[in-house]
């Protein structure tokens, strides 16, 4: 086991060298994702100082990196250290519903149940499924090769009207679910069904959360069983089970599918806190965002800036609600708070970064253009 551990450390700093051989602020669409991920992180995790959002950033995209890797080196699968009662639930024979977050090596997740014998059904979106459906199919062929397993493996559209009935069937007749309900993007925005998701606290925000975890375990009274996947510093692949979560006698199904969700995303909070760096979800976090709390708390933010008003007598840009981002088109100006971004000129791009410096700035833009960044607090 030595060589193969040693060997895995040597693939993964040849991934971390030839990462780091790259310009990152050259690629294509860095600075805008880098902008979402910074402003999620500011509005959830308020307490990392935007400075140092760029390291995470960046930590992040090699471990992206490291992810793919393992999802493609199956001696990866052997090299899991694991947390919790995972023997108690391989050998009880009994299906569960592994949920589990895009935190560390996800992906690895799914092989390592898989590997130990279990019969599984993995809950994808539609999206997930057309980008890596093969790539996971190719892990599993390898992984029935080389351990010559013959237990079952299916993926499942999320996104198709029977999967909720064929969860169900396959649930009682004995196979496990891994669903990643971090994920699942498909109902937001305009699309969202409000019948069907419920709000949990997520760190300085609420989050919309699909309700179908708490609906399936509690119809087929199966177990929720959280997982969390993290790397440590030596780059150890860590997958750690926690206790399964099961409906109280006497809760009905609304509340359990309430209690069931906040319980994952609390679980899932102490890791997030711990690992920053290793959670994909910050790319698109904001989409579970309620608008309506994004807009009431934006607006709370003028206020110390009325106050920085007042105590200098100039406006200034609002550097900490807003971002500008050079694109090939044109530049943007990004709305931290809302996600809303708006196509600038090259000129008035340069007018705000140094607005701060000019004595009349209503005369030189206009009153309706000046009126309008301030209502927009692009200046406060």
């Amino acid at each position: 086991m030595s060589n193969f551990v040693h060997q895995y450390q040597r693939e993964l700093d040849r991934c971390r060298q030839q990462f780091e051989s790259l310009d990152l602020r050259k690629e294509k669409g860095y600075l805008f994702k880098f902008t979402t991920f910074s402003a999620s992180v500011q509005n959830i995790l308020p307490e990392i100082p935007i400075e140092k959002h760029e390291d995470l950033f960046q930590k992040l995209l090699l471990q992206q990196v490291y992810t793919t890797f393992d999802q493609q080196f199956l001696t990866a699968n052997d090299l899991i250290q694991t947390k919790g009662p995972i023997r108690k639930l391989i050998n009880s024979q009994q299906p569960n519903i592994y949920c589990t977050f895009h935190l560390g090596s996800y992906r690895l997740l799914t092989s390592y149940l898989y590997r130990n014998g279990i019969d599984l059904a993995l809950l994808v979106s539609r999206g997930t499924y057309q980008e890596q459906g093969k790539d996971i199919w190719s892990t599993i062929r390898g992984l029935q090769k080389k351990h010559k397993l013959t237990n079952s493996f299916q993926i499942l559209d999320a996104e198709e009207t029977s999967s909720t009935l064929q969860v169900i069937r396959e649930l009682r007749a004995g196979t496990s679910l891994v669903i990643f309900i971090d994920g699942v993007t498909s109902t937001t925005g305009i699309n969202r069904q409000e019948d069907k998701e419920v709000q949990v606290r997520f760190g300085a925000k609420n989050v919309w959360a699909r309700k179908g975890v708490g609906f399936l375990s509690y119809l087929t009274k199966t177990p929720i069983v959280p997982v969390i996947s993290y790397r440590e510093r030596n780059l150890n692949n860590v997958l750690s089970f926690l206790d399964p979560i099961v409906p109280e006698a006497g809760c009905d199904r609304d509340t359990y599918c309430q209690l069931s969700l906040q319980h994952l995303y609390d679980s899932f909070w102490q890791y997030l806190t711990r690992y920053p760096e290793q959670w994909e979800g910050w790319n698109y976090i904001h989409k579970f965002l309620d608008q309506h709390e994004l807009e009431q708390q934006a607006d709370a933010y003028q206020k110390p800036h009325r106050q920085k008003l007042i105590n200098t007598k100039r406006v200034v840009f609002n550097q900490d609600r807003y971002s500008i981002c050079d694109l090939e088109d044109a530049p943007i100006l990004f709305d931290r708070r809302l996600y809303v971004t708006y196509e600038i000129s090259a000129d008035l791009r340069d007018f705000l970064l140094q607005i701060g410096t000019i004595e009349t700035p209503e005369e030189i833009l206009g009153s309706d253009m000046y009126l309008d960044l301030l209502s927009k607090q692009i200046i406060v």
